[in-house]
């Protein structure tokens, strides 16, 4: 996660990914890639699939609130597919909708980074609302 003020970002929230750990809750995705995560191991599962720990999140936002930094951006990578939103990822941002409204947070620009090419990694932002994605601009200072 990044934070910052005024669409600057200030400050990164390293989250931990518990798809890798045992009897990790894997409820977000569907029926065919919870079956294929569940013959994997913790590693494996880690490599094509994330979800991000609720302690280190809400750690993360009681960071954000004390220091008067706003969630700017949630930011992942795809390791092996292009950088653009999977349909897990769009249900996950879409469930994260109404934590967000609860908790009074902004809506993150979705980051994506593409491993796929190793030499030439690729980073695509998104707004996601609604389920409806739309590609978004942001530049590097």
């Amino acid at each position: 996660m990044l934070a910052g003020k005024d669409g600057r970002v200030l400050h990164h929230y390293k989250i931990a990914n518990i798809v890798a750990t045992e009897g990790a809750h894997l409820a977000n995705f569907d029926a065919a890639k919870f079956a294929h995560l569940q013959a994997l191991t913790p590693e494996e599962r880690a490599d094509i699939a994330f979800v991000m720990d609720a302690r280190d999140m809400s750690l993360a936002l009681k960071d954000m609130r004390h220091k008067g930094l706003e969630l700017q951006v949630i930011y992942h990578s795809h390791p092996h597919s292009p950088a653009r939103p999977s349909v897990t990822d769009i249900k996950i941002a879409t469930e994260f909708e109404s934590t967000r409204g609860i908790l009074n947070l902004p809506e993150p620009l979705h980051l994506i980074v593409s491993l796929e090419k190793k030499d030439s990694p690729e980073a695509n932002a998104f707004r996601i609302v609604n389920g409806t994605v739309t590609p978004a601009s942001y530049r590097t200072v």
